[in-house]
């Protein structure tokens, strides 16, 4: 008996030639629509191909199937030639740490769900960087009929401010858990040089400092930084932010978010939740002092 265990990332490009766009999706007259739909159907496609080669090998029924987006759609105009895509109600989009930018679908299949397991829906906090917990359980023969959760012991000395984050998140969440452990995601601490180039279809250079962070924290996100004075009114943003921003006792510019009541991202309730603002930056700061910066 020869046991095999492979993993397999497949990163689907979005640049296909006129001819996909032309021969696909008749029936959207909008072009730039019509295209970003090309390049959908064309993904499904060759997910077909894989599983089709997975079944083929005798591995599709051995398999853990993860699939996601790693950002939302590009909403600047002009920026690339395949705009068509739509993150709405969200605000904004790719290049951005607004929901529309940073929210995303996904969805985890394997034979080895339970019938109670699979269509099961979850609004958690979630990232990228734990996937691979999953897969770990999965060689390690943790995944069979019921997915078993097991925990990583933290070491770092600030784990009581940063929040208990489980690596097993996915795990948490296909038996049923709507919260998953993770409380906290950082999403950029900006370095001064790396923030003047803040997009990548952005015409204008941002003075330096414009430094910045974004972070996650339960149902809260925080924005906080010098850098959000040009960043909020900048060629990239499509819906200005500037008129959400407040201060913190030090002037510097912020804007919190309460997710979960606001998903769009509409108001700032920083007035009405200062300790919330105070351990979030806190929290902030604990990352810089292991950050390169």
């Amino acid at each position: 008996i020869i046991s095999r265990r492979v993993v397999l990332s497949s990163g689907i490009n979005a640049e296909y030639g006129d001819s996909i766009v032309e021969n696909r999706n008749k029936h959207i007259k909008d072009e730039k629509k019509r295209r970003y739909a090309a390049m959908v159907t064309h993904m499904d496609d060759g997910i077909g191909e894989i599983s089709r080669a997975l079944t083929e090998k005798g591995m599709w029924e051995n398999t853990v199937f993860i699939f996601m987006s790693d950002h939302g759609a590009n909403s600047v105009e002009g920026c690339f030639d395949n705009v068509g895509g739509s993150n709405l109600p969200f605000r904004d989009g790719k290049g951005t740490y607004f929901e529309g930018g940073i929210k995303s679908a996904a969805f985890v299949w394997t034979p080895w769900l339970s019938d109670s397991q699979r269509g099961a829906h979850s609004s958690a906090l979630l990232h990228a960087v734990n996937l691979p917990s999953l897969l770990l359980a999965a060689a390690q023969d943790r995944l069979s009929g019921k997915l078993m959760t097991h925990t990583v012991p933290k070491s770092r000395e600030s784990t009581k401010l940063l929040g208990e984050d489980s690596e097993d998140f996915i795990v948490d969440l296909v038996n049923g858990e709507n919260t998953t452990g993770r409380e906290t995601i950082l999403h950029i601490l900006a370095a001064k040089q790396e923030a003047s180039f803040p997009h990548y279809c952005s015409k204008a250079k941002l003075p330096n400092p414009a430094d910045y962070a974004v972070l996650r924290h339960r149902n809260f996100k925080l924005f906080h930084g010098n850098g959000l004075w040009d960043i909020c009114s900048s060629d990239y943003i499509t819906e200005s932010c500037s008129n959400l921003l407040s201060t913190d006792g030090k002037g510097i510019p912020l804007i919190l978010f309460e997710i979960e009541e606001d998903p769009f991202e509409t108001n700032n309730v920083a007035s009405i939740f200062p300790n919330v603002v105070e351990k979030m930056i806190k929290i902030i700061e604990e990352y810089k002092k292991t950050a390169p910066m």
